[in-house]
């Protein structure tokens, strides 16, 4: 088993190596400017390696991306009902995994947000995170009583909350841990979010 395992940590590290790379020049000079040569450069790794994991830069970077989309978005899920002031429950919308997987992958992310010629790749991330989260909404929502503003709406609005808040947080190097800012994130953005999907006549959704 040992023997089976070892090109798979080697495979893992030398993508890891490639990955490093290309985010380090994305900060450093824009995304445009950067070339395969500038990539293995970096990595210290033959041009030969690179192709054999990756066609070309556009495919790097598509595959590193997929696994920051994964994790943005199987970390965002509804929370069990919480109690809030005066006795009322409202379902809150976890976002800590989010900081949590930007803190511990901070080159990355610092990448995705800081480097030039990335818009394109943070509306990308906005897109699926908005379709994710709008799944979550659905969930929650009562089926006889529509909300008040549609959850595409409501989605969007919380997707480019967070994404803003994430980009702040990143750009002034993390001046809080991750659970003040989903503590930042509830307090702001929530509170509009319950009464939104709030059926008419309720006070809340618990």
């Amino acid at each position: 088993m040992k023997k089976d395992e070892k090109p798979d940590r080697r495979i893992q590290r030398t993508r890891e190596l490639l990955t490093d790379a290309l985010m380090a020049l994305i900060v450093e000079q824009g995304y445009e400017t950067i070339t395969v040569q500038n990539i293995i450069d970096r990595a210290n790794l033959g041009r030969s390696t690179f192709y054999a994991h990756y066609q070309d830069k556009e495919d790097l970077l598509v595959k590193s991306m997929e696994e920051v989309v994964h994790s943005l978005i199987s970390g965002v899920e509804t929370s069990p009902l919480a109690v809030e002031e005066h006795g009322k429950r409202r379902r809150i919308l976890s976002t800590l995994p989010i900081f949590r997987h930007a803190q511990a992958q901070y080159r990355l992310h610092k990448a995705i947000v800081a480097g030039r010629g990335m818009d394109m790749m943070v509306k990308t991330i906005q897109y699926h995170l908005s379709s994710h989260i709008q799944k979550q909404i659905e969930r929650v929502l009562p089926k006889e009583s529509p909300p008040s503003v549609p959850p595409p709406v409501i989605a969007t609005y919380l997707a480019g909350t967070l994404l803003t808040l994430l980009t702040w947080w990143i750009d002034h190097n993390m001046p809080y841990p991750p659970e003040r800012m989903d503590e930042i994130f509830q307090e702001l953005a929530m509170p509009g979010v319950w009464a939104a999907i709030r059926p008419a006549g309720q006070d809340s959704l618990g």
